[in-house]
């Protein structure tokens, strides 16, 4: 038996899809940063003889549990892990003793898993690599810009902003993976059920968001937030608009429970790295884990904490553009 994991937005389904096509007939799992070890853990058991791990970055607190539920895979298991997130050297060091690594921070992962597995993919791989390029802001690589050339690029553009928009809107355990398979079959968004219906809901939704950030949003030094919106999902796109409509340089979209609190974090502006921002500040506070890309980032910690890592974080871009004045 083999697996596929990835994550669950657009460049994370379209990365897994590619796998899919690499290894048909794999059982298809979404997972994250957060739970990626216990995935392993659990899949291990199996004893499978292909696994494929695509669009998980490596959370640095996790990272031991990640290489212990590694060591629990037979030595007959060929583990390809496939990611854009990113990392530290010593940890790559280590992941590429126990696993088939390729990782390359800038273009997205279904680019990476496409140009790996290129040889063995049809056509209409490219066009899902196309896809996750556009859906993770990564358009801008040599691959996206020689490969806009084979298609109507607005096509594709459309095409991915479907993907991106009814994302919002799908049942992420049952219908997610019910896209994931129909993308493998080569079905264009365009052409699945709901699809388009769900885009142009989540779009109409988008529009509220804008105007419920654009009331209730708030700002801490450079730093705009947005708390506990009352709508499920838009986490990243409300960030945006939270940096935007502060005129902040970072924008924050956070929502607490009874503990804790999860949050998007999305840069504007100014080129803080995001990631390194959040290594540096989370190791101060318990319990608190994140990461992501320089540009857009996710974190979470208990609701406690939450001032106190507004405050650092604001410390830390203002720190930030004093260097750079």
């Amino acid at each position: 038996m083999n697996y596929v994991l990835s994550h669950g937005d657009v460049d994370g389904i379209t990365s897994g899809a590619i796998s899919l096509l690499k290894f048909p007939g794999s059982t298809y799992y979404f997972s994250k940063p957060s739970q990626i070890h216990n995935d392993l853990y659990r899949i291990a058991k199996e004893r499978p003889d292909i696994v494929s791990v695509s669009d998980i970055a490596v959370n640095k607190k996790r990272f031991d549990n990640i290489l212990s539920a590694l060591d629990r895979f037979p030595e007959s298991t060929e583990i390809y892990w496939t990611d854009h997130h990113p990392i530290g050297r010593k940890q790559k060091r280590e992941l590429e003793t126990r696993v088939s690594l390729v990782h390359e921070i800038g273009p997205s992962a279904a680019e990476l898993v496409y140009r790996r597995f290129e040889n063995d993919l049809p056509e209409h791989a490219l066009r899902l690599a196309l896809y996750g390029a556009i859906g993770d802001y990564c358009d801008n690589s040599n691959f996206a810009q020689l490969h806009f050339e084979d298609y109507d690029k607005r096509t594709l553009y459309l095409e991915a902003g479907l993907l991106v928009q009814s994302l919002q809107e799908i049942d992420y355990q049952r219908e997610s993976k019910d896209l994931v398979r129909e993308l493998a079959l080569g079905v264009a968004p365009s052409a699945m059920n709901n699809i388009v219906q769900l885009a142009v809901k989540a779009t109409r939704i988008e529009n509220e968001v804008f105007k419920y950030v654009q009331t209730n949003a708030r700002k801490l030094g450079r730093v705009g937030y947005i708390l506990d919106m009352p709508i499920r999902g838009y986490r990243g796109k409300s960030a945006k608009f939270a940096a935007y409509l502060t005129d902040s340089n970072v924008g924050i979209s956070a929502k607490s429970s009874a503990d804790d609190v999860d949050m998007s974090i999305r840069r504007r502006g100014l080129k803080v790295d995001l990631n390194k921002a959040l290594n540096n500040i989370l190791s101060g506070l318990n319990d608190a884990h994140g990461g992501g890309h320089p540009a857009a980032a996710g974190a979470s910690m208990h609701r406690n904490e939450f001032p106190r890592f507004l405050q650092r974080l604001a410390d830390y871009v203002d720190a930030n553009i004093s260097r750079k004045t």
